[in-house]
């Protein structure tokens, strides 16, 4: 699917999600969060309050902008993860440019395993 962007251009339109997983919990709880492009799961109460807190004020913004997580460049998401307040999220961002520049590909040509590949931390 792809949507046209202001000068004609298009971009394509991807479902994605974040899944936040949290390994610090030590109580038998078991902890999982889900909202429309988001997943948590794991963590302390402490851990899993802040990742909630975050998937709750990245989703409030997407719905504010009327986006989807799919449909954001790297350089968007690294400027909502600013906005935000999460460093995290600013990380991915910013490992999934790279990713794109070193393999000499744009946003509108990784495909959906390209930008899973590129997310993952060691992976470039």
């Amino acid at each position: 699917m792809t949507t046209t962007q202001p000068g004609g251009a298009t971009r394509r339109r991807y479902r994605a999600a974040i899944i936040g997983l949290a390994f610090d919990g030590r109580d038998l709880h078991k902890r999982v969060s889900t909202g429309e492009q988001c997943l948590l799961v794991g963590g302390s109460t402490e851990t899993h309050s802040a990742m909630l807190e975050t998937m709750l004020r990245l989703e409030s913004e997407l719905d504010r902008l009327g986006v989807g997580l799919g449909e954001l460049a790297p350089e968007e998401l690294a400027e909502i993860g600013w906005r935000i307040d999460s460093p995290e999220l600013v990380e991915i961002a910013l490992r999934i440019e790279s990713g794109l520049e070193s393999r000499g590909i744009t946003f509108e040509e990784a495909t959906p395993e390209d930008l899973t590949e590129l997310s993952a931390p060691g992976l470039i």
